[in-house]
């Protein structure tokens, strides 16, 4: 089609508007988009979403054009619709609707779901699921975030231009299929890394309970600090205290449960491993710098596994301990003594106190000198 007839096409179906104050540049979007291969039907259906400028960014980012309806998918592989509804709802997504839905990549993943179904249960699959569209969500925030920082024209707001914002957000969308080949082989990785670590626990066959130590590091200060401090310098400080404390667990054979804010959760296979961790993260030079200092509370049981996350009385007292330590110091569940001993791990009895949620009072072990370091 010749250029005059496309500017009539799109001015027609109200694309374009030579007399706009933007016209140009929504021109130069309208043309760029066509050098990509996307129809008038294609934009119409973006306009009307108000996602133009994202077109051809949302084809490369997408699953692909939804041609499957729920029912098609749950009669496919078998199922129940209300089943194919948990799962994508428990992926964190927004129920889906009626007609079609789903592109064949979203039914491939489904199928995934549903091959398990038999072998794992619908509820630990919906579990499974959760947990993934959790950690998906959290990915993707962080994706979102630096893209904002690094990639300032992928937001129309910054821009202002539709065919910048278009190409930056292509360009963006290209590292799309890249990620995930990346999540791919770090899942497999990490079953590996999970499954040795489970080996080296005292845990019984198809029981969700093991026996670890657990570990809780905050921040003493940073609350004060957050109310001051640039948002630039907390990020960076956040970012840092993250990076040395995942190097740190997993150089001495921990696992990083999660991140609250500025605390992190850890679990150990020895006493040994968990008070060095414990004592490394409080003499986290970037705290020091930082006019701050982190505390640390450990303890060691039996603990609940489940969906990614620990649970029981260790978890809740190791909570508890870091609560009540000073900036600095490293609290330890008495239970430890012996290991901290056999080790030559420095301690002392700390005074007895009532912690909340706990019903016998406690005389925790103050532990050692912090280690210099990661």
């Amino acid at each position: 089609m010749a250029h005059a007839d496309l500017l009539a096409t799109w001015e027609q179906a109200g694309l374009y508007d030579p007399a706009a104050q933007h016209a140009p540049d929504r021109l130069a979007l309208l043309e760029y988009l066509h050098a990509e291969g996307f129809g008038l039907d294609d934009m119409l259906e973006a306009d009307a979403h108000g996602r133009l400028f994202a077109l051809a960014g949302d084809r490369i980012a997408g699953t692909g054009k939804p041609v499957h309806s729920v029912a098609d998918a749950a009669a496919r592989f078998g199922v129940a619709p209300a089943f194919v509804q948990r799962v994508w709802r428990a992926w964190g997504l927004p129920a889906l609707g009626d007609g079609p839905v789903l592109s064949d990549a979203d039914v491939e993943a489904l199928a995934v779901q549903f091959l398990a179904a038999p072998v794992l249960g619908e509820d630990n699959v919906v579990a499974l699921s959760r947990v993934a569209g959790t950690a998906m969500a959290r990915l993707v925030e962080a994706e979102a975030t630096a893209m904002r920082v690094a990639v300032g024209d992928t937001d129309l707001g910054v821009s202002e231009s539709e065919v910048a914002t278009a190409v930056a957000w292509a360009g963006v969308a290209n590292l799309v299929p890249g990620i995930g080949r990346v999540l791919d082989v770090v899942h497999r990785h990490h079953i590996g890394a999970t499954r040795n670590f489970f080996e080296s626990l005292d845990m019984q066959p198809q029981q969700p309970s093991v026996v670890v130590g657990v570990g809780f590091a905050d921040l003493s200060g940073f609350t004060a600090l957050s109310s001051t401090a640039e948002l630039t310098d907390l990020s960076r400080l956040l970012a840092a205290f993250e990076a040395e404390a995942t190097d740190g667990i997993h150089r001495r054979g921990g696992r990083v449960v999660k991140f609250l804010g500025d605390a992190v959760m850890w679990v150990a296979p020895t006493a040994v491993q968990l008070a060095q961790i414990a004592q490394a993260i409080v003499s986290h030079p970037g705290a020091t710098e930082a006019g701050l200092a982190f505390r640390a509370g450990i303890a060691w049981g039996q603990t609940l596994v489940q969906d990614g996350d620990y649970f029981g009385p260790p978890v809740n007292l190791a909570a508890r301990l870091v609560a009540v330590a000073a900036p600095g110091e490293v609290l330890a569940d008495p239970v430890l003594a012996e290991a901290l001993a056999a080790a030559s791990i420095p301690f002392e009895p700390s005074e007895a106190r009532r912690l909340r949620g706990i019903e016998s009072e406690v005389t925790p072990l103050r532990v050692g000198t912090p280690a210099t370091g990661y």
